[in-house]
């Protein structure tokens, strides 16, 4: 589709899922290993509002998770 793709992960998670990890480069996904705070999901989600914000006119925030502002959450419940 010739879109770039930044993901977030606390390290913990990288570390966890190694594999996908592996898997979301091949197909050409940026993955940050989120250090700061406890390096899970929530310091996750935190940098990557931190970027988003930084970056809201060419950049689309999209969460895997029930979290966030309305309408992540109900967009996640809907589609996943």
């Amino acid at each position: 589709m010739g879109m770039e793709c930044e993901i977030f992960m606390g390290q913990e998670d990288t570390d966890r899922q190694r594999l996908n990890v592996y898997r979301m480069k091949l197909l050409g996904a940026k993955v940050h290993a989120v250090t700061s705070g406890t390096r899970t999901l929530k310091d996750a989600v935190n940098e990557t509002m931190r970027e988003w914000t930084k970056r809201v006119t060419d950049t689309h925030y999209v969460l895997g998770s029930v979290m966030g502002p309305h309408p992540f959450p109900t967009i996640v419940r809907d589609f996943q």
